[in-house]
């Protein structure tokens, strides 16, 4: 997923569940591309699970979303589009 995508898809998804970030979705589509870039320099290594929690765990800091664990529903919808995005743009060429 791309940039582009995954800001079309967070929008939509916010717009869904009448959430709000402290971020824009650009600046967290933006945020999320970077951290991506650096997954994909250890797909594939020890840890890159791990890794990968991690960083999603940063973008939904990032984003505004409440803690992880403790997320709602609402929440708990963009925190897997966040996990799923950045695991895709991970895996991509």
């Amino acid at each position: 997923m791309n940039q582009q995508s995954f800001q079309r898809v967070l929008q939509d998804a916010l717009r869904e569940t009448g959430m709000q970030l402290k971020q824009s979705a650009v600046d967290v589509a933006v945020y999320a591309a970077g951290r991506a870039a650096h997954l994909t320099t250890i797909v594939g290594q020890p840890g890159f699970d791990e890794a990968l929690r991690a960083e999603r765990d940063n973008v939904v800091l990032f984003a505004g979303v409440s803690a992880v664990r403790t997320a709602d529903a609402a929440d708990q919808r963009i925190v897997g589009l966040i996990w799923g995005a950045l695991a895709i743009a991970a895996a991509a060429p």
